[in-house]
């Protein structure tokens, strides 16, 4: 590996596997149900969200109220907690590379909003910072 490529390669490394140890020291989080929700309601977020093309923001919903993904240059992480069609994020991790050209508004989400197969995701001010479909 040229030299030059050397240090970006080991900070992004060392950045996901901090996100990784991370998401491992979470709490514990709530049951979901068979819907891919947490229990007691109806709304399926269990699976990707956005598109997983390089540069495309994207979030991934796992049933054990986890969720990694990526805002187009920088993975993230968290935990989930699902109240009606709310989605409220736990403080996220994430990693810090630079990405020219790359808007990295899914880094700043606090909650979410599910209405059928689109999320609106707001950041902390409950303002809306962009929408996310679910893939098929």
């Amino acid at each position: 590996m040229p030299r030059s490529l050397f240090g970006p390669v080991v900070a992004a490394l060392s950045g996901l596997a901090v996100v990784t140890l991370l998401a491992g020291c979470s709490s514990a989080a709530p049951s979901t149900g068979a819907d891919g929700g947490a229990s007691g309601t109806s709304i399926p977020i269990v699976g990707t969200w956005g598109d997983q093309s390089p540069r495309q923001p994207y979030l991934i919903f796992d049933d054990d109220s986890t969720v990694s993904g990526n805002d187009g240059c920088n993975s993230l992480g968290s935990t989930y907690e699902l109240s009606g069609d709310t989605i409220t994020f736990s403080r996220s991790t994430s990693t810090m590379m630079a990405c020219i050209g790359v808007d990295s508004w899914l880094s700043a989400l606090s909650t979410a909003v599910v209405d059928g197969d689109t999320m609106t995701v707001r950041n902390e001010k409950g303002d809306t910072i962009g929408t996310l479909s679910k893939s098929a």
